[in-house]
């Protein structure tokens, strides 16, 4: 076609095509030039290409962000004592080429000596560690350990680094720390390291540690440096996690403990749990179970997950019967003289029999009833109350239903009500499951007014970021199934279980207070039914008791499941706990669970942020307080105790000005004041020890700038 038009074209006409052809070519280049410079200009304009922002683009190849990791909250009984709390740990590897930049690394004629020394400190043998090395070759710049090197306590690694062993190296890490051991394990639960996104930080795997773990946690902060000095550098704050305080009084939870142990020791049980309630407030302020573990060591860990505060689910036995004469007595429906023939009841061809096979004790009085425990007299009761009214009481008791504890995994409980058999046998505490939190809520309201009050566990949070209190716990009424006066009289009848001429419960007794209670002995539901009266080794013993029985203080509730030695002196060990933590609990004072300082020893802590650090020095000491200045900056940037806050005559006060930190001489200090120090200068204080410092691992003078991030502490009381 084109050899056709070129024959055909005459000179003039090329030229006039030629001239068009040009036009055409000048006026497409000037539409792109257009185009192209509409482009630049809105890119200039809005800093956009394709829907993607340059300027943010640039700024990530300027700017670098390091995040700031914020601190786990710490875990405290009801005035401070630490339970849980942060740690710092160390892994050790061994830098063995020089071509790893490392200024020393270790011969192979130094494993042999390296071998020997991480044996005597971490365990194992040197084969063991000797083993690791052997697989090193000409690519390996340094050796690790695997878990026998990881998380390392201060000690393990102070003594390691004090070998001076060629090529060793640390790094630290981040763990979690329960210095009280067995220490209500399942109900504070566990903080374990998690990776998250490349980075490690602590996740809670159980009790309050996993319930609040959203809080405990806090938020990571960042820095973004920016080498473009014309970009913006954004930073995002730390919020490091709230400070959790639990009802617990550490005292009378290690005297619980030990009590628990005896226990556990003589009976040998499948399990067993023992819980002490304030009955003013509805506080907690004692919790133990078996199994447990050591939350400190690790001992016993991950064998009994179970918390059984909450999630264990079983019939209470003959403690139920607590809850039904308050139910009796509230409906006019028990009489205490009245009397009956025991032993056996049949209800629809199924008989109901007393503990002592069926025998019973002849035709004896309610009351006497109630102090033998006597299945028949409750069912009796139950039905002259009616299912339908004794159903009500059952939910107005707060059973079958949560108590919103908190906790993961908390249980509702059951109960089979169908039938005239089944509405009788609930009266004695069979046929129907309930948690021990459930008891002993339901229990609270006979040991009170009648007010049904939620078990607590936490007294209080606290932002450590602000000091500000962000939830307080209070009394909290959740039902009142009976009147004071209804509450009185069943507590007078409760009386009667320890003090009656029939009673089997003597033992419980406390010497001096009046106590008042319930025992309770449930068989086993199998597949195959109940298991048989007498059969100890599958049985529940329980015992809820109160005192002073005419006004209570403290309510406390034990349960052993299926004890499988000396089942036959279950009454005895379980009364020797009830007495001897109850008679401590008495006698502690309203003060011991509060922190209090007398009038004529109060001081104000002055605020001296921002101050220069000679005015602030002179402020704090005429409040009548010391002030430890930390640093050799000019002016205040932080303080501790916060501005304020009431405390001890002759305190510490601790003035950091924020830069030029040295590690001061420590001894004789407290605990607090180590721990307030440690945190201003965000150093690890890890305690080994009750009482004073006495001890430091890191020298007096040494400047933080050097690499200072933990420091141990040993500390010993003054007759040591």
């Amino acid at each position: 076609m084109f050899n056709l038009f070129k024959k055909n074209v005459t000179p003039r006409q090329s030229r006039q095509r030629s001239w068009v052809s040009g036009w055409i070519l000048l006026t497409i280049m000037l539409v792109v030039i257009g185009w192209l410079g509409f482009v630049f200009a809105r890119t200039a304009i809005t800093k956009e290409a394709d829907g993607q922002s340059l300027s943010k683009d640039a700024q990530k190849l300027y700017q670098q962000a390091n995040y700031v990791a914020a601190k786990r909250g710490t875990i405290y009984d009801s005035v401070g004592n630490v339970i849980a709390e942060n740690t710092t740990t160390y892994t050790v590897a061994v830098v063995v080429s020089s071509k790893s930049g490392a200024n020393e690394y270790a011969k192979q004629s130094d494993y042999s000596r390296i071998a020997k020394d991480f044996a005597t400190v971490l365990g194992k043998t040197p084969d063991y560690y000797e083993n690791y090395f052997k697989k090193a070759n000409k690519n390996t710049y340094q050796v690790e350990f695997g878990n026998v090197g990881a998380n390392l306590s201060s000690a393990k690694y102070e003594k390691l680094k004090s070998y001076n062993l060629p090529g060793v190296t640390f790094s630290t890490g981040t763990d979690r720390f329960y210095p009280n051991g067995v220490f209500a394990s399942h109900l504070i639960g566990l903080a374990q390291t998690k990776v998250v996104n490349g980075r490690t930080t602590l996740a809670g795997t159980m009790g309050i540690e996993a319930a609040y773990n959203s809080k405990l946690n806090g938020k990571d902060g960042s820095t973004i440096t920016s080498s473009d000095p014309t970009m913006k550098a954004a930073n995002k704050a730390v919020k490091n996690g709230d400070d959790i305080y639990t009802t617990l009084n550490s005292t009378l939870q290690i005297a619980l403990e030990t009590k628990m142990d005896e226990l556990v020791k003589a009976e040998n049980p499948k399990s067993a749990i023992a819980v002490v309630m304030d009955t003013k407030t509805g506080n907690l302020v004692a919790v133990s179970q078996r199994p447990s573990f050591n939350a400190t060591t690790g001992s016993d860990l991950g064998s009994y997950w179970t918390n059984l505060l909450t999630e264990d689910q079983y019939e209470p036995g003959s403690v139920m019967k607590g809850i039904t004469l308050a139910s009796a007595i509230a409906t006019n429906n028990w009489n205490a003289n009245a009397t009956y023939k025991s032993g056996t009841l049949e209800i629809d061809d199924q008989k109901i029999t007393d503990w002592n096979n069926g025998k019973g004790w002849g035709t004896i009085s309610y009351a006497d009833g109630l102090a033998l425990s006597s299945n028949v007299a409750f069912s009796l009761t139950e039905q002259k109350m009616g299912a339908t009214t004794w159903g009500k009481y059952i939910k107005a008791f707060n059973f079958l239903k949560s108590t919103n504890s908190g906790l993961s995994g908390e249980q509702a409980g059951t109960y089979q009500f169908k039938y005239p058999i089944e509405q009788a046998n609930t009266a004695f505490g069979q046929g129907i499951s309930v948690t021990p939190i459930q008891m002993i809520q339901a229990y609270s309201a006979i040991a009170g007014n009648g007010d049904l009050l939620k078990p607590n566990l936490i007294e209080k949070i606290v932002d450590p970021n602000t000091h500000k209190v962000v939830y307080q716990s209070k009394r909290t009424k959740v039902g009142k199934p009976i009147s004071n006066a209804v509450a009185k009289e069943t507590r007078v009848q409760l009386e009667n279980v320890l003090y009656s001429d029939r009673s089997i419960n003597k033992s419980f007794a406390l010497t001096d207070t009046v106590t008042a209670g319930k025992s309770g002995t449930a068989q086993i539901a199998t597949s195959s039914g109940y298991s048989q009266p007498g059969d100890t080794a599958n049985e529940i013993f329980s015992w809820m008791g109160m005192a002073p029985a005419d006004n209570p203080r403290y309510l406390m509730y034990i349960v052993t499941k299926q004890p499988q030695t000396n089942a036959d002196k279950i009454n005895d060990y379980q009364s020797d706990m009830f007495k001897s933590i109850m008679e401590q609990a008495l006698a502690m004072s309203d003060n011991d669970n509060k922190i209090t300082i007398s009038a004529d020893q109060e001081r104000k802590v002055p605020t001296t942020v921002g101050e220069d650090q000679a005015q602030a020095q002179k402020d704090v000491t005429a409040a009548g307080l010391k002030p430890i200045l930390m640093g050799s900056g000019s002016t205040i940037k932080s303080q501790s105790p916060i501005g304020d806050t009431e405390v001890l005559s002759g305190q510490r006060v601790f003035l950091n000005t924020g830069s030029g930190v040295e590690v001061p001489n420590m001894q004789g200090w407290t605990k607090n004041d180590a721990m307030a120090w440690g945190k201003l200068a965000g150093v690890d204080i890890v305690i080994h020890g009750d009482g004073f410092v006495a001890t430091q691992s890191v020298n007096v003078g040494t400047k933080l700038s050097s690499g200072v991030n933990s420091i141990s502490l040993e500390l010993k009381k003054p007759t040591d």
